[in-house]
Formats: C-alpha cells, structure tokens, sequence
C-alpha cells in the first residue's frame, strides 16, 4: 500500500512493533543486506506508524524498521496514521499482501484476524487486498493444519504446494501425509523432501475414498442420519471443486464417516438377506471377527458368472457378503466345499516354502562308534556346504549392493545431463518463440495453459525476473514488471515461460514429456548439414615412377 501524504522523521526509539501484525518470520540474511543499503543509501519507503501509549506503533513496514535498527539509525522516515485496532490491521493485511517474501501461513492469519473483526468477509478481503477469492480462501485453508505441519511450513522445510495438499485433508489425516512428504533412499543419511506432485499421487491412492466405488447408496441419508447422504457433504472433494480442481473424481475426505456407513450397509444387508454368507478377505485376529464369519481358508471366492473366465458352478455356490477387507461391503459367489468335485483343482497353496539350515541326524537306539562317526561327518560336511552356500549369497548381495550403487551414480550423472539439456531447450523455446503463432502452436500453447499448476508456476517465474532491490515486491508485481519491459517481439516467449517454467523437470515414468512436444512445435531442432564425399585425389602411377627410375640409372651409366 502506497501512501503519497506528508512524511516526518521519528526518533527510533519511541517506535515500537504491533502484535497484530501478520508477519512474524523474518530472513536475518536479508535483514543485514538491507541495514547495509539503509547504511550506504538510507531508508527509502517511509514506513507507516499510529500514536499509540506515549510512542508510536509500527503498522506497516516491520522488516524496514527491523533492519534500520540493524542499521543503527537514529531517526527513520514515518508516515503518522490516526488509525483505530480494524483499521490498523487492514492496513498491516493490504501492506503485507504486496510484499514478495511474506509467509503463506502468516498471511493466511492475517485473513483471519480481519474476517474476526465485525463486517469483514471474504468480499470485502477481496476489495481491500486486490487479491482473488480463490486465492483467499487457499490461504485460509492453512489455518487447519496441524502444528507439526504448520511449523515445519513455517520453517520452510515443505513448500507451499505440500502445505495446500495437506490443509485440504481432515486433521486426523495430515501426519500421515506429512510424513509421506518424505522419503530416505539407501544412500540418503537423512530423508529428502519429494516434489509435491509424489505427495498428491500418495494421497489420491490412500486417503481419497472414490465414491463411486462405495458399497452403499450415495444418496441414502438414512445410513448415518447425522452425517446426511453422501451427495449433499461437505466433507468431499466434489463439494468445492476450486479447492480440489486437481482432484479425479468426487472423493470422500471422512474415512471414519465412509466406514460407519460401510458397517451400517453391511448390517443392513445382513438383517435383510439372511441366507448371505458373511466372509472376510483379509486376517485379523479371532478376536475381532465378527461371528460367523468365515475366514480365508474356508471359502472359496468365484468369479462372476458373466466373466469368460468364471469358475463353472457346483452345488455349493452361495451369494457372500465381504465384512472385512479388500472389496468390502461387495456381495460375492462363493464355494463352502472343502473337497468340491468341480473345483479340487483349486486348492489353496502355502506360501514358497524357505529351506531351514541343516539339522543333526537323531541317533538310533543302537549305533556303533563307527555310525556316530559317519553321521556326525555327514552333518558336518551339510553345515559346511550351508555355510558356503550363505557366504556365496553374502558376497551375491555385495556384488549386486556395489552394481546397484554405481548403477545409482550413473543414473545421477545422466540425470543431471539430462536436466541441464532440458534447461538449456527451455531457453530456446523461449527464445525463438514466433511472433506470431501457427494453429498447431496456439493449441500446444493452450495444452500447456490447461495444465499449469496454480501454486507453483508464479513463484517460478518470479525467481526468474527477481533482483535484489531495497524494496519488496510480491510475485505477482515482479511478473508484472517484467511483462512491462518486455520487447513486443518476445511477448510469446513470455508466455511460454510461464507455461513452460514446471515442465523444465525430468517427467516420470508414464508422464506426459510437455517440453519435449513443445520443442518440437515451436523450436524443432534443425537436422545437421550432411558434407559432400569428396573423390580421393588420384595417384601416380607405379609404372610411370617406374619407368623415370630406368631412366635415371642409363644416363648415370653414359656419364
């Protein structure tokens, strides 16, 4: 926020900070870079302060006074605002929101604090801060995260993509995905922090209930009257698709809620098909069975009947009800018949069995002197054929440890050769963007506008245009600073910077390669000039050099 007013020079003394103010982290690197600036230029942008118990409180401008004490300045330029508690805090929110290095976290509190004062809401957040719904609300949803989370945000030791991924989740959810955050390799002395798109990948396979595979009728309510039918809850991601635009599918959020639902389908069916067989898919203990139920061992599972590949029917084929495990809630055909006629073929096996060490002989009742010998002998030659067969599996798996680990260096040296290629085809990309593009270049162009990531594209970009100033400026202004400088000419290759800047990365396995379609639409590489085969020059003949020599020899004779 930008004030043109009158400004006046206040000893720093009676300046003090405001606990209301957002931003509470601060980069003491960046700090003493700009005590050095103010030392060598002064302060520029005055900052902006309100009386307040016999001295003046800082409202505006924290990192500035901060470091201009860093600076020991004496006096610091001021603009003196009467301002009352709401309106010092709009101030401080409109001020912070146009800075480039405030916290997500501390931003979102400070949304917060606003919307408690009576006749805010997130309209009014919109009008005063120039900022988005959509942006604000993202914002807001940081404030569900868990401490650990939040702090470990805070820290920045996860990013704000990881940090948005996990505030969609209910509480009881979010350890779980942050410690999937992570990940140890074998080489690793400490775990590293994966790209937020693993993050999202894990959470899509484990914690999104896809409810268009639920056992029971989404729109029941009667199955958890508290919670209503599934169609008209909160707790989906289908319920604000702005929050979730990444996510496949309307996915329940409430795994407690999903299962008590699954439980009362299953009571349901019970009580109402007497004849189901109740079976369970997966082992548990004894204990927690339900009664009745058969286990693993005692069913056979058929496949439907309208499956080429189905079991052919026997006289013991029953309709069964899954209670616990895979499928759950899924009503199956079974076979009960332990020695069924039609499917004796299919006996259920025991896992590979492991050869166990050799084990001594017992002695028989009556055994020579010369018996014991040999049998000890033969244990003996046994256990140190098992030994030797152990240390060659030993030195196996060291031989397969060191192959791996060079195996790993050199997918590290490629990838890395790889990485700096990809960067260097972006800058050509961008650079020999058209001034002009083709159709099949628009519709590349709007391939990769649709894919773009909300969250981490803009810091991208801006880290990209971003100098060292004494002054802060948010991404969004930096971005914007550098399209206005932008040459006409090159506004095309702006843009395909800004599409482009999340696909630079090595792409998975099964991934879309974006930078490489892009390469080929807008800067195919050009084949290289193939030389002219040049006709070998000819030689002398033997028979002339030959004939020279003959001549040679006669006239040294005439002499």
């Amino acid at each position: 926020m930008q004030d043109s007013s009158p400004f006046q020079y206040i000893a720093i003394d009676q300046l003090f900070e405001s606990k209301t103010n957002p931003r509470q982290t601060f980069d003491q690197t960046k700090l003493e870079e700009l005590a050095a600036s103010i030392k060598h230029h002064g302060l520029i942008q005055p900052i902006v302060v309100r009386p307040k118990d016999n001295g003046f409180e800082v409202v505006a401008g924290a990192r500035r006074y901060r470091a201009s004490l860093l600076a020991e300045e004496f006096s610091v330029p001021a603009h003196i605002k009467e301002l009352n508690d709401a309106e010092a805090i709009e101030w401080q929110l409109v001020e912070n929101s146009q800075r480039v290095d405030v916290h997500p976290y501390e931003e979102a509190q400070g949304f917060q604090r606003l919307l408690d004062v009576p006749g805010y809401d997130v309209a009014a957040l919109v009008e005063k801060s120039g900022k988005s719904a959509s942006h604000i609300y993202a914002r807001l949803s940081l404030l569900q995260l868990i401490p650990k989370v939040a702090e470990a945000f805070v820290q920045e030791r996860i990013t704000a993509s990881h940090a948005n991924l996990i505030a969609r989740l209910p509480q009881e959810h979010q350890a779980d995905a942050f410690e999937n955050c992570w990940r140890k390799d074998w080489q690793d002395k400490e775990a590293h922090l994966l790209p937020a798109k693993h993050l999202s990948a894990w959470i899509q396979n484990n914690l999104y209930l896809n409810l268009a595979d639920a056992p029971f009728d989404r729109e029941d309510p009667t199955l958890k009257p508290e919670a209503g039918a599934c169609v008209t809850c909160p707790r989906r991601s289908g319920f604000n698709t702005s929050l979730f635009a990444g996510v496949q599918g309307d996915q329940c959020l409430d795994g407690a809620c999903f299962q008590a639902k699954v439980t009362a389908h299953i009571d349901r069916e019970v009580a109402t098909r007497p004849e189901l067989v109740q079976i369970e898919t997966a082992w548990r203990s004894p204990k927690e069975q339900r009664s009745g139920t058969l286990n693993k061992n005692q069913y056979r599972e058929l496949a439907e009947p309208d499956n080429p590949d189905a079991e052919p029917p026997c006289p013991n084929a029953k309709a069964a009800i899954i209670v616990f495990g895979k499928n759950v809630g899924r009503t199956v055909t079974v076979c009960l018949e332990d020695e069924c006629a039609v499917h004796t073929n299919h006996a259920h096996h025991a896992d590979e069995d492991v050869e166990p060490p050799p084990v001594m002989a017992e002695a028989p009742e009556e055994e020579t002197e010369e018996e014991a010998a040999q049998r000890k002998a033969e244990h003996e030659r046994q256990m140190a054929e098992y030994h030797a067969e152990q240390g060659r599996k030993e030195e196996e798996r060291k031989a397969e440890f060191e192959r791996q680990q060079k195996q790993y260096e050199a997918d590290q040296a490629r990838r890395e050769k790889l990485r700096k290629a990809r960067l260097a085809t972006f800058e050509r990309i961008v650079e020999e963007a058209p001034a002009t593009f083709s159709p099949e270049q628009q519709r590349m162009f709007l391939r990769l506008l649709v894919n773009i990531n909300p969250y981490e594209f803009l810091e991208e970009v801006a880290s990209h245009f971003s100098g060292e100033e004494n002054e802060e400026r948010s991404k969004d202004q930096i971005v914007l600073h550098a399209l206005s400088n932008t040459a006409d000419g090159k506004l095309n290759g702006f843009a395909l910077r800004i599409v482009l800047t999340e696909h630079v990365g090595i792409p998975r396995e099964n991934e879309l390669d974006f930078l490489t379609e892009a390469e080929n639409v807008f800067a195919p590489k050009k084949p290289k000039a193939v030389k002219p085969n040049r006709a070998p020059a000819k030689k002398a003949k033997p028979v002339a050099v030959k004939a020279a020599s003959k001549n040679t020899d006669s006239a040294k004779k005439a002499a």
